[in-house]
């Protein structure tokens, strides 16, 4: 006998994109267990012993030994289980767990730009932050997928990222407010979303299940997708007052489009993991507008990463090969008669020599414009 633990006898295996709770909490329903006696009781030497751990540290950062003894107790990879975390998207989705200071958010969210020229948003204070977690944020889940047999829940439904569901293309609602629905008998009805959110929730789930999002200019990493749309967030919210004039105006072309008043109503600047859930709707939606607007060539983005929201010009390449020249089977196909060499001999032959001046030499043309030439000064006397 090994000394390796003993496997589950089921474990599902996890959808892309799923949080760590979520995938744990359906393997021990598999067994009949809560997810607290699944980890309390069935990890070995790892088991979590402590009272007030809850589902949400599984997704922030769980214990190294945790996953390992996971991984060997269901057959799903170590760095599976990591991407399954918030910790498994450093550095792609933030620098790093802990909050960071001001350097953290010019690196982060101003050291490019989309719309606006580099440094025209100009400079915020910001003692701590840390990108895309909102303080008292809430699950979002989308209703069609609440009702689903599985129930997976994604990571990212914890954060403000996405306004819609990727697969069915309806908006995504408090995950309570879904529950208290069913459990009073009239479930939430889908809500189709906007064509345009619809598309920047497509690419940021692209980004999410596969690490790589696909732009019109060219594919890029997640990464750089995941901060290039914070910056788009930044610059949407800046008051149209503090940029120039062509930029004022993009801005308010956005806006417009959104439908709701410049800046979602916002007075005093705040980072967007501040707001409230409406005004950070309000801010995807004018994100998703800019997009769609910058593609179709309504707006002009000026900015170092707003070239990869739009297609590459044609460039025409030769081909590198010298011209052909016509054959003579070619002109007699057209209709063309072919010349032949006397005929080329003769022709050219007719061509007109220089005419050679005499030995005087002649004067310039006549005053009168008659172009007739005059004899020189030595001829006249003579």
């Amino acid at each position: 006998m090994n000394g390796r633990p003993q496997r589950w006898p089921l474990h599902p295996r996890p959808q892309p994109g799923e949080a760590l709770s979520s995938w744990l909490d359906r393997v021990s329903g598999e067994h009949s267990l809560t997810l607290h006696d699944l980890l309390e009781h069935n990890l070995g030497s790892a088991s979590i012993v402590d009272e007030g751990w809850s589902a949400a540290d599984l997704d922030w950062a769980p214990p190294d030994r945790v996953l390992a003894e996971v991984s060997e107790r269901t057959g799903v990879e170590l760095g599976d289980l990591r991407a399954m975390t918030f910790s498994g998207w450093v550095p792609w989705l933030m620098d790093a767990l802990d909050e960071g200071d001001q350097e953290h958010f010019d690196t982060y969210v101003r050291q490019d730009s989309v719309l606006l020229t580099p440094g025209e948003v100009g400079h915020n204070v910001v003692p701590r932050w840390r990108p895309w977690l909102a303080p008292g944020a809430v699950w979002h889940r989308c209703p069609v997928c609440a009702d689903a047999p599985d129930r997976v829940v994604p990571l990212f439904s914890r954060l403000p990222l996405m306004l819609s569901c990727a697969e069915h293309g309806c908006l995504v609602k408090p995950a309570g407010d879904l529950v208290l629905a069913a459990f009073d008998g009239e479930p939430m009805p889908p809500e189709p979303a906007r064509p345009e959110t619809v598309e920047l929730d497509r690419r940021t789930h692209e980004a999410i299940t596969t690490g790589r999002v696909t732009l019109p200019r060219r594919s890029v990493h997640a990464g750089v997708w995941f901060r290039l749309l914070r910056t788009l967030l930044d610059e949407v919210s800046t008051s149209p007052s503090k940029v120039r004039k062509r930029s004022e105006a993009v801005l308010h072309t956005i806006w417009e489009a959104v439908g709701t008043p410049a800046r979602a109503g916002l007075n005093v600047w705040r980072p967007f993991e501040a707001l409230d859930r409406e005004q950070q709707e309000a801010m995807l939606q004018a994100a998703a507008f800019a997009m769609r607007q910058t593609e179709t060539g309504v707006i002009t983005a000026w900015g170092t990463l707003g070239p990869l929201l739009t297609c590459l010009p044609y460039q025409p390449v030769e081909s590198g090969a010298p011209p052909r020249r016509r054959s003579r089977a070619r002109h007699q196909r057209r209709g063309i008669p072919q010349p032949t060499w006397t005929q080329r001999s003769r022709t050219s032959s007719k061509r007109r020599r220089p005419t050679k001046p005499p030995r005087g030499g002649f004067c310039s043309a006549s005053p009168g414009g008659d172009g007739a030439p005059r004899p020189s000064n030595a001829n006249a006397r003579n």
